[in-house]
């Protein structure tokens, strides 16, 4: 017999790739730029090798990231969720939570 699986998920993920500033609010750790594995309206999932994530974490979200454009929009985010992928690398879900206004 099998269980039925009960989804979750609040939004619709879209498998998008599109590059990603994400800044830790703690200075302790450093910025970096990744690419999305997919987004809702209310998060996004991505792939790092850097293992500083931790579940409750605050950061800066910038979506569709480039370094040219200087007036791109900024959110306030925290770490919901952390996966061990393949090629040392982590997944990392970010619930967004408000736009930022620096």
């Amino acid at each position: 017999m099998q269980n039925a699986i009960t989804e979750r998920r609040r939004a619709q993920r879209e498998n998008i790739a599109e590059p990603l500033l994400i800044c830790p609010c703690d200075p302790e750790y450093p910025e970096e730029v990744c690419t999305t594995l997919n987004v809702s309206r209310s998060g996004v999932y991505f792939a790092t090798t850097t293992g500083h994530y931790f579940p409750g974490m605050n950061v800066i979200v910038t979506l569709n990231y480039n370094s040219d454009d200087t007036a791109q929009l900024e959110y306030i985010g925290d770490v919901v969720r952390l996966e061990r992928l393949e090629d040392h690398k982590w997944g990392v879900a970010v619930r967004i939570l408000m736009p930022y206004d620096s």
